[in-house]
């Protein structure tokens, strides 16, 4: 089975994914709402967000993992860089209706702050009506390790070459993270191999 690959390019996207299969659903530097309705058994669904903000730019999105269906499964990754000015606000719902049982579901949100001056906030929301799921969140902001920047400045680099590359590094996380889905073949679970 094939993996169906959507990219999300404006403000307030709501899909409703009611065939069973692969989908990794990317966006970057975009504001608004980012719905998924799971409404369809063994659907693996990715979610996958960049942001990469210099200067004054600011963003507010919220992303939504809605599983109606049981049996399936969502996993939202979400990396932002923040310079100067910037600013990110992410709120994040994962809702698993009380038909939905045996679903998987995780959120994941990490943010680089390269400037006293930038800001983000992050929220996760859970909202299990459920008995039978597996779900996790978890998110963290924090700048630069100074043992990071120290170890490539002992290796010969510059503070903004040491900079540079430990940002280069980080953003390729999400890049990594989309070559491997897409290379990935399907494999559809059954509610049996689901389970916790």
């Amino acid at each position: 089975m094939k993996t169906t690959f959507i990219q999300i390019a404006r403000e307030n996207s709501y899909l409703v994914i009611d065939t069973p299969g692969k989908y990794v659903v990317f966006f970057s530097n975009i504001s608004g709402t980012v719905s998924c309705r799971i409404a369809a058994e063994h659907v693996e669904l990715y979610l996958v967000g960049l942001y990469d903000m210099k200067k004054n730019e600011k963003y507010s999105i919220r992303t939504e993992q809605i599983h109606v269906a049981p049996c399936s499964f969502s996993d939202l990754y979400i990396l932002s860089v923040a310079d100067n000015s910037s600013s990110l606000n992410f709120s994040g719902l994962i809702r698993i209706e009380k038909k939905a049982q045996q679903s998987h579901a995780y959120q994941k949100n990490q943010n680089l702050i390269l400037s006293p001056s930038a800001f983000v906030s992050s929220s996760p929301i859970l909202e299990i009506l459920a008995d039978d799921v597996f779900c996790t969140h978890g998110s963290t902001s924090g700048p630069i390790s100074k043992p990071q920047l120290s170890y490539l400045q002992m290796r010969g680099l510059s503070l903004q070459e040491a900079t540079t590359l430990s940002v280069a590094g980080f953003k390729q996380l999400v890049y990594d993270r989309l070559e491997k889905l897409k290379s990935t073949s399907y494999k559809i679970h059954t509610c049996s191999t689901l389970k916790k």
